[in-house]
């Protein structure tokens, strides 16, 4: 029997019932030109002749399931959705679940799962589910869970593809050391008042991020009463918990210390509003209105979360940013900065609104891999910082002020006399390690450069500990020092 048409209207009217999160076409066409009806309780898929059952799909999971299927059905064959219809039908949730646990239990099946003796094929077309579900910010799926834990895990995969095999995801992970230098030197550049309100509403949400870590769901719920001055002058914010645990503490706030730079974007932010209205406005105002530029109406209302992404895009443009800035990276790097500098996992589980410990260790493997590389990190971050050494290399002999020697320890002897100063006037830097970035720096060409400033990368190491020393070493001090000791290797001075 053929499948009924229907137009958009009638279309649009189911869409009309379906639960509020879930936004699909229930009559989608599949890759074989079938249109399918997702409002029954199965679907025959044809010619292939399998059936797609949603009542073997646990209740709590099956307009999770219709959503999919509406969506895969355009990008997978039949066998594909087929399988995948299993995957669905593995995540049993005991019926007695109650809602705010939902999301745990899911979490706890998907770690036995991916743990057990199941294919390759199978564990990834289940973090495929659950990646999807992240991204359509459907219920009972988190983020951070998949972030932290289903993005870093390798298992393999039969068709060996996928990210068992490009671990680095782009745009996804923390800012890396030469995109923050850039991130933190173009805010401190930019004048607010120059911004539209779109790329206003992006540097405020952004600045959210960079200095606590906020997510977009965050940023979406602050309204200008949560920001307040203590009577020392102390700027805070009243932030959203980030993880909300059960319907009972869904509003659960935290009060957050915030910068002044913060605290002022917050406040020209109120002000913008007030221009554009012609009148003064309610502390109440969510902090991120709903603003439309085409008819410069402004609206006392949340706004969904794709505009977050679409004002945050609005301000990278808006000041020439060519990598990809948003609140999900910036956390990752508020994250992994907290972690650099050895602060203790319960502390990082309480800013980040944790309460799984295991979904942090990532950010611990991922600090303790980037001390041991530190040295090709340095080298390939150094880039940047100075192209061409301002200095000079000269003979011992024709050092241009006698007496102003520089000294360096070294690893086989205690000093050595790296070079000369040029300068007639006081020094005001911290020899020895300033001296590489000083255009007065006279260095001998006869000095194992190289293994000088090793040496003086091991000892911070050595004094302060791997951790610490990947924000110590980032220093453009140590990184020009790293430059211009591969430029001296190489003979290219």
């Amino acid at each position: 029997m053929p499948t009924k048409k229907l137009d958009k209207n009638e279309i649009m009217l189911v869409q009309i019932d379906q639960h509020p999160q879930f936004s699909y076409d229930p009559y989608p066409v599949s890759q074989s030109g079938q249109q399918l009806d997702l409002t029954q309780s199965k679907v025959v898929l044809e010619p292939e002749r399998e059936t797609l059952f949603f009542e073997k799909i646990s209740p709590q999971l099956r307009e999770h399931a219709r959503a999919w299927i509406s969506y895969a059905c355009h990008i997978y064959s039949n066998y594909a959705l087929f399988s995948q219809q299993h995957c669905w039908r593995l995540l049993k949730i005991p019926d007695d679940t109650v809602a705010e646990d939902i999301a745990e239990k899911i979490q706890e099946i998907y770690r036995e799962l991916l743990s057990s003796e199941r294919s390759p094929s199978t564990k990834s077309a289940l973090r495929i589910l659950y990646k999807w579900c992240v991204e359509e910010g459907l219920p009972h799926f988190d983020e951070d869970f998949y972030d932290y834990y289903l993005a870093s895990i390798k298992f393999g995969t039969a068709e060996g593809k996928g990210l068992d095999v490009i671990m680095e995801i782009p745009d996804r992970g923390p800012l890396t050391i030469k995109e923050e230098r850039i991130f933190i030197s173009t805010l401190n550049s930019v004048l607010p008042e120059t911004l539209t309100t779109h790329e206003l509403q992006g540097l405020v949400s952004l600045k959210c991020a960079q200095v606590l870590g906020m997510r977009n769901i965050q940023v979406m719920r602050l309204k200008f009463s949560d920001l307040q001055i203590s009577d020392k002058g102390v700027h805070t914010l009243k932030v959203l918990r980030a993880k909300q645990r059960g319907r009972t503490n869904n509003n659960v706030y935290k009060i957050r210390p915030i910068t002044k730079t913060l605290a002022k974007l917050i406040s020209s932010m109120k002000s913008r509003y007030e221009d554009i209205l012609g009148t003064k406005i309610t502390d109440d105002w969510p902090v991120i209105s709903e603003y439309y530029s085409l008819r410069d109406e402004l609206v006392k209302q949340q706004v969904k979360i794709t505009k977050i992404t679409y004002i945050t895009n609005q301000f990278r443009m808006a000041v020439g940013l060519d990598f990809k800035v948003t609140n999900r990276r910036l956390r990752k790097t508020f994250c992994s900065r907290l972690i650099a500098k050895g602060t203790p996992m319960t502390v990082v589980a309480e800013l980040m609104d944790h309460s799984d410990l295991q979904q942090l260790d990532v950010y611990y493997r991922q600090s303790h891999n980037v001390a041991k590389k530190l040295d090709d990190i340095l080298r390939s971050q150094a880039i940047d910082i100075i192209d061409v050494f301002a200095g000079k290399v000269v003979t011992p002999d024709y050092a241009s002020q006698r007496g102003q020697g520089i000294f360096a320890p070294s690893k086989n002897l205690n000093l050595v006399k790296i070079g000369s100063c040029g300068s007639t006037t006081p020094c005001s830097l911290q020899p020895p390690l300033s001296c590489y970035n000083c255009s007065s720096l006279e260095a001998f060409e006869d000095v194992d450069h190289k293994e000088v400033v090793d040496t003086m990368v091991e000892e911070i190491k050595e004094v302060f500990g791997d951790a610490h020393a990947i924000n110590i070493l980032q220093h453009k001090d140590f990184l020009a020092a790293r430059k211009f000791a591969d430029m001296f290797d190489r003979g290219e001075l």
